[in-house]
Formats: structure tokens, sequence, C-alpha cells
């Protein structure tokens, strides 16, 4: 049986452990343009629009800093990034329950889209939302507003699932209950950080609190 009715998953650190990956084409970014490498600094700005990661490092660059990265993504991406275990089993018994189920990401649609297929998931959700699917953005409830209304389910009856700070703070202000994951970018201080509604520390986990 199922406990909602929607589920909106974070893609990056909630169901592709990318991070590696990520790291990697922005230290490789880096090193080609010449700017200072701070992977902490960067780790910050994962799970936002790479607009503003390049904003941030690149101020007079920031088109150059964006096409760099997407080269370099390019490259690493279908070389690194798989599925956390046991993802990909859930979502077909999440699925098979009758829950509807989106993935609302900042990853241009493009990195979105190719990620899930190369993840073998992309069946399994009826709305793939990259950045440019919305005005707003995480922590902004419009892309989650936007994905729910793709799928049909109110607010209410849906659980934002995410790593990151944003992740929560767009569930919660889409009116949505919101779960957090303690094995991407956030961590464990994510719970603390964030206060979601749920917080998990396994894909396993996550499937019991999901289906009763």
């Amino acid at each position: 049986m199922a406990k909602f009715a929607g589920l909106i998953f974070d893609l990056d650190g909630t169901l592709s452990d990318s991070v590696p990956m990520i790291l990697k084409s922005s230290e490789s970014t880096h090193a080609k343009m010449g700017i200072p490498w701070d992977a902490a600094a960067v780790a910050r700005f994962i799970g936002r629009p790479l607009y503003e990661t390049g904003v941030y490092f690149a101020p007079d660059r920031v088109d150059e800093y964006i096409e760099t990265f997407r080269e370099f993504n390019m490259v690493y991406l279908p070389k690194m990034i798989k599925p956390f275990p046991g993802v990909v089993s859930l979502l077909a018994k999440l699925q098979d329950s009758g829950m509807e189920l989106a993935i609302v990401t900042s990853r241009l649609q493009w990195g979105a889209d190719w990620s899930a297929e190369i993840l073998g998931i992309q069946s399994y959700f009826t709305a793939i939302m990259g950045v440019e699917a919305s005005d707003k953005h995480k922590p902004d409830p419009e892309p989650a507003l936007l994905a729910l209304d793709k799928l049909g389910v109110a607010p209410a009856e849906a659980a934002f699932i995410g790593d990151a700070a944003v992740d929560i703070a767009c569930g919660k202000a889409a009116g949505m209950t919101t779960i957090g994951v303690s094995w991407g970018v956030g961590g464990t201080a994510l719970q603390e950080d964030a206060k979601p509604d749920y917080f998990v520390n396994s894909v396993n986990e996550l499937g019991r609190l999901l289906l009763l």
C-alpha cells in the first residue's frame, strides 16, 4: 500500500551516486580556467543551478565556466555515475504500488535526461524536470509545484526526497512532506540543518518509510 500519491526525487546525491563526478568536472573546469580549487566551496553549490556556481567562481566569465563544465561533464558523466545500491529496485516497487514519480533537479535538462538513461531509471518517472523547466529554482517551490501538476497530485499527498537543504526547503515551501537522506552531499548534518519531516540513513529504510 502506498503512503503517498506522488513522490518527487532530487537526482544527484539522492538517486545518483554522482557527487564525485560533479567534483571531478568542477576541478577540471577550474584547472582549465585557472581558478583556484576549493572542493568544500564547490560542494556547497551542488544541488543549485550551475549558473550560480559560475557567478560565484567566475563572475566575469560565467558563460565560459558553464560551457567548460559541460565539456568535462560530457566526458565524466557516462564513466562515473551509478545509482545508489537498491535505488532501481525501490523505484520499481514504488511504481508498482501506484505512486506517481518525478525528478526535480538543478541539472540542465539534457544532463538530467542523459543521467536517467545511463542509470536505467527513466521509465519510472512521469516527469524529469531540469533547471529550464521553471523560472525559479530550489529552494523556491515553483519546480516542485510544476512537477506535481504534471503528476496530477496535490502537495498534501506528496513527498519531496533529497540530500540537500535546498531540496527540503523546496518541498516545505510547496506544502509537501519532506524526507532527507544521509548518503548525499548534506550527510547526516542535513537532519539538523534542514529539519526534514523524516530522515533516513539507507535506501532500505527509505523503502520501509514509503511503502506500508
